[in-house]
């Protein structure tokens, strides 16, 4: 891709436009459904931060935190609030066609600094996510029926907890359901993120890399209801050693869930890191489909769409530059595989 940064995949009729962050600004690529994409000459530098995605909307933080909303083509930009420089930003749909979005923000309390979440849709002023005495050092949206399902993660020294919070739109306004911890793990840090994804049925899933116990990391795969329970079933998917951060992304289709996840190769300090695609079966558990071949041993920044045909398109960014890849997937079997690869 043009520019060496994270990106942001919004789906179309015939392809695909890549949105990386030239700070602030949205750069659109669009990659045809029917052609492998091509290569750029090299790479120029962009903003490490990804931008987020919803309908037409684009929402890019600059390198000072400030949130620019605007179209794919960088029009009608307007600042809309002040994140956290260097945290991301997460945005989707509420009732169909209302472009939300939620970052995170510093507050001064009583007991110092906390990093808060803080959700915003259309003009309106965003108002805060996090329940009172809870902070968050991630945040993650995504569609579920008409509404949207907040997932924020609460990192700290002592242990880390998952909220799972719904948000409807109601009167032409958010409107914010009960906030549930849905998972608590060990400790953990600002680095410390996940993401959630919702199947066409069944339940949505939170995936949180983080350590299991004083010995074991691995992928914590929490089932989410509707309405989100506290302390919901987990399963675990372990690592053969700790990463931090471990980028995981998930995108779903139809009724299956589809998940890439970086993870060490080997338990040795410094191994080489490779890039896995796989499902969350019925059951919970990580099913793995193939390992994706990279440019160097470290790849990160992951972002991953599944389009009406079934396809995968798989972005990342490594020693190399930024890169996007299609995959055409078999539906999952036992095990699931990858049918053929177009780069």
């Amino acid at each position: 891709m043009p520019f060496k940064s994270a990106a942001a995949l919004s789906l179309r009729a015939d392809g695909l436009d890549v949105v990386l962050n030239d700070d602030g600004k949205p750069r659109t690529t669009f990659v045809s459904a029917a052609a492998p994409p091509a290569s750029s000459d090299g790479p120029a530098a962009g903003y490490a931060v990804p931008c987020a995605s919803a309908g037409e909307h684009v929402f890019c933080p600059d390198h000072t935190g400030a949130v620019h909303r605007a179209a794919r083509d960088g029009s009608g930009d307007r600042l809309v609030a002040s994140s956290r420089a260097g945290s991301h930003v997460t945005a989707a749909l509420v009732g169909g066609t209302h472009a939300t979005f939620a970052y995170l923000a510093s507050r001064q309390t009583s007991e110092g600094w906390v990093s808060e979440a803080w959700i915003g849709v259309d003009d309106d002023a965003p108002v805060r996510l996090s329940e009172d005495g809870s902070g968050a050092t991630a945040v993650t949206l995504v569609a579920r029926g008409s509404s949207v399902l907040a997932m924020s993660v609460d990192a700290r020294a002592a242990l880390t907890a998952m909220h799972a919070r719904p948000v409807a739109f109601d009167g032409g306004h958010l409107k914010l359901g009960e906030d549930a911890v849905v998972f608590v793990g060990g400790p953990g840090d600002r680095r410390t993120a996940g993401t959630v994804v919702v199947p066409s049925s069944g339940p949505a899933w939170g995936l949180l890399p983080i350590a299991k116990d004083a010995a074991t990391f691995g992928l914590a795969i929490v089932r989410i209801d509707e309405p989100p329970r506290v302390d919901e079933p987990v399963a675990w998917s372990t690592y053969a050693n700790g990463l931090d951060p471990a980028p995981i992304v998930a995108a779903a289709w139809g009724a299956t869930t589809w998940v890439a996840r970086v993870l060490p190769r080997e338990a040795s300090v410094g191994s080489a890191r490779d890039l896995e695609l796989g499902i969350i079966e019925p059951s919970g558990d990580f099913a793995l489909a193939s390992t994706v071949p990279t440019t160097s041993s470290r790849p990160g920044d992951l972002a991953l769409a599944a389009d009406a045909q079934g396809a995968l398109w798989l972005a990342w960014v490594d020693a190399g530059g930024s890169w996007v890849e299609k995959l055409q997937c078999t539906a999952p079997a036992a095990p699931p595989s990858l049918q053929a690869r177009d780069h």
